[in-house]
């Protein structure tokens, strides 16, 4: 857009060239979150904000209601994996990675609590952190913690990547693991990207399995929990490991 600006006087035109107007309300955002905060944007204005530094030179307005639209809420986006990001979101390369790059900062930010060292509390400890980590993954994912004989944790480790309502996990990599790292007990934890928290077939077969060859080789099982959003299910807590 291009703006006259008549000096009578001199009896001269200046003409000023005026950039694209979401510059203008892109410093706005900027100020307001500086002097105000997150609690002052809108999700999709924070979603804006943080598009700018990938995407200097566009109104990054429509790519941050595009990633609302395709993936709910923001926890979803920062759970999304690159391909994700960049077909359902349509993000440009260097925002895709941007993005990435900020959900694994806060994941290994929420495990700094579960180093190597800690002790391991009760479920609802524990699923807490397993919620940050592998809650909202868009595809199970199987993972343990492993722990000695005073319940220090010795490692989280992810073991298995599947799809949106498969892992293929076998009892013997996992109690292999835990021998390798010397681990006396143990913790499974899965997610359901579908949101159920009921235990599948598969769920109870595998649990039933490791805990009879980890009691041969006097390792512990703890518990098996199962992730979602919404909360988590204990098979301690319901009576499953017997």
């Amino acid at each position: 857009m291009v703006e006259m600006d008549v000096q009578g006087v001199l009896g001269v035109e200046i003409v000023r060239e005026k950039g694209p107007d979401y510059l203008g309300h892109r410093k706005r955002l900027r100020e307001k979150y500086a002097s105000e905060g997150v609690s002052a944007l809108r999700d999709y204005e924070l979603l804006e904000l943080l598009l700018s530094f990938s995407i200097p030179h566009r109104d990054t307005k429509p790519y941050a209601k595009r990633l609302l639209a395709a993936f709910a809420n923001v926890r979803r986006i920062l759970e999304a994996d690159e391909a994700a990001l960049r077909t359902l979101g349509e993000l440009p390369p260097q925002s895709a990675l941007h993005f990435k790059a900020m959900g694994d900062l806060f994941r290994l930010a929420n495990g700094e609590d579960f180093k190597r060292g800690r002790r391991v509390g009760g479920p609802e400890e524990v699923a807490a952190f397993l919620r940050e980590q592998i809650g909202s993954r868009p595809r199970e994912v199987f993972t343990a913690l492993f722990m000695d004989h005073r319940n220090h944790l010795l490692a989280f480790e992810r073991l298995q990547e599947g799809t949106v309502d498969h892992t293929a996990v076998y009892p013997r990599e996992i109690l292999r693991r835990a021998l390798d790292l010397n681990a006396t007990g143990l913790i499974l934890a899965h997610n359901h990207p579908a949101g159920s928290l009921e235990p599948s077939e598969g769920d109870k077969q595998l649990t039933r399995q490791v805990l009879t060859a980890a009691r041969a080789m006097g390792i512990t099982v703890h518990d098996h929990l199962i992730l979602a959003t919404e909360g988590y299910f204990s098979f301690r807590q319901a009576g499953l490991l017997v």
